[in-house]
């Protein structure tokens, strides 16, 4: 769980631009969510992962366990379809204002799974301390 990331996509998002370095940037960026997310699926969600830990000492998160796996999942299918465009439209100035309203997107949803995730861990500590 990443917890002092903050994403470069919302300040790509707010100051969009036609030129070959933001293009790079974006492209960049949705590239290091897509690694981040994929390291995430190890570590939180896999078998010794946060969330199966957090579900082990407290088997009533398993369903926003579930949930924030379903969110991680859909959240890696917007990156790798978005990393798709850019890869398409690099440079074309019509695709900018698009791209930076899915980037904004992006960002958002990022922060509120991370958000998410921490909720859970934290849940079950303070439900397991609270049973001891």
């Amino acid at each position: 769980m990443t917890t002092t990331y903050h994403s470069s996509l919302s300040t790509l998002a707010e100051s969009p631009a036609a030129s070959g370095v933001w293009w790079s940037s974006v492209a960049r960026a949705l590239d290091d969510l897509a690694a981040r997310l994929e390291a995430e699926a190890a570590v939180d969600a896999g078998p010794d992962g946060a969330l199966k830990r957090a579900v082990d000492d407290e088997p009533t998160l398993a369903a926003r366990a579930n949930s924030v796996n379903a969110e991680r999942m859909a959240l890696q299918v917007r990156v790798h379809e978005l990393r798709g465009i850019v890869s398409a439209h690099a440079g074309d100035p019509e695709h900018v204002d698009m791209v930076a309203k899915e980037l904004a997107l992006l960002s958002e949803g990022e922060i509120n799974y991370q958000r998410k995730v921490r909720a859970v861990v934290w849940d079950s500590l303070t439900r397991d301390i609270g049973g001891e």
